[in-house]
Formats: structure tokens, C-alpha cells, sequence
């Protein structure tokens, strides 16, 4: 049976983790938006999914195999249900189109705010609310960082 997530991370279209799950899954339903706030997370190239806040998060809906959920949970670090331990627990949340009306539920992995590990490495807010654009700024912030002439 197959089952709806909303990514807005590593897994969205494009980005490394799609292409090692989802890409031969034919999964990508389509664009959408889940209430929250957008985190980077210190040392890490992914970020996290706070339900508190009011920001529109862009992702995307996929319909993925049971055998790839299993897949996720273990690349998300989600284990059971209110887990200690969990980076991510899964949760089923509200999706919303781009006017902001709630349009199903999918699952969501939502960073556990309960791994005290976790609540110490939370970085800045990702004011674009869209994990591919940030990741594609920071990019091009970091190569600028080289380009200099040398004389």
C-alpha cells in the first residue's frame, strides 16, 4: 500500500537524497506547503521541520512503497512513535496549496524537539522557507568566497 509524505528537504526533486530514494520510484505527486518553520541545523547539510510557527514551507508530495518508507525512517533516524531517541518522529500534518487551503494530511518528518542532542544543534531559521533555494544561495555564497584576482 502506498502512502503520501511531503518532503521539503534532501529528498525534494533535484537534491541527493531524491535521487538515492525516490528518483526510480516515480513518487513526485506535487508541489506543496505545510505550516511551520524551516531550521538549519548546525554541521549538518539538511535541515529540520518545526511544526510551531506560521511560515508556508515549500515541498513536495510524494507516494512512496512501504519499502521505501522503511528506507526513510532509517535515513530520517525515526525509529517507533515518541521515540527519545528519534532525530525525526513522523507525523501525520496538514498540507495546503499555494492560496493556503488545507488540501489532505501526508506524513512529515519533524524534527524531535524532545532529543535534547537535537535541540542543541538547531541553527537560524531559513527566512526563504524553501530548503532547495537556501541550499543553492549557500552554494554560490561559498564559491564567491574564491573568486578573487590574483596580481
Amino acid at each position: 500500500m502506498k502512502q503520501k509524505i511531503f518532503v521539503y528537504g534532501t529528498l525534494r526533486k533535484g537534491m541527493y537524497n531524491y535521487d538515492l530514494f525516490l528518483r526510480n520510484e516515480n513518487s513526485f505527486r506535487y508541489y506543496a506547503y505545510a505550516k511551520g518553520s524551516l531550521m538549519s541545523i548546525c554541521a549538518k547539510v539538511y535541515p529540520a521541520y518545526l511544526k510551531e510557527g506560521h511560515d508556508m514551507i515549500l515541498g513536495e508530495i510524494h507516494e512512496v512503497s512501504e519499502e521505501t518508507m522503511e528506507l526513510i525512517d532509517k535515513l530520517e533516524g525515526y525509529v517507533a512513535p515518541d521515540y527519545p531517541k528519534n532525530e525525526y518522529n513522523k507525523e501525520l500534518c496538514d498540507i495546503y496549496n499555494e492560496q493556503g487551503k488545507k488540501i489532505e494530511q501526508a506524513y512529515i518528518y519533524v524534527y524531535n524537539m524532545n532529543n535534547p542532542t537535537n535541540v542543541s544543534l538547531l541553527g537560524n531559521d531559513i527566512e526563504s522557507h524553501d530548503y532547495v533555494e537556501y541550499i543553492q544561495k549557500v552554494k554560490l555564497r561559498e564559491n564567491s568566497l574564491f573568486d578573487y584576482d590574483v596580481e
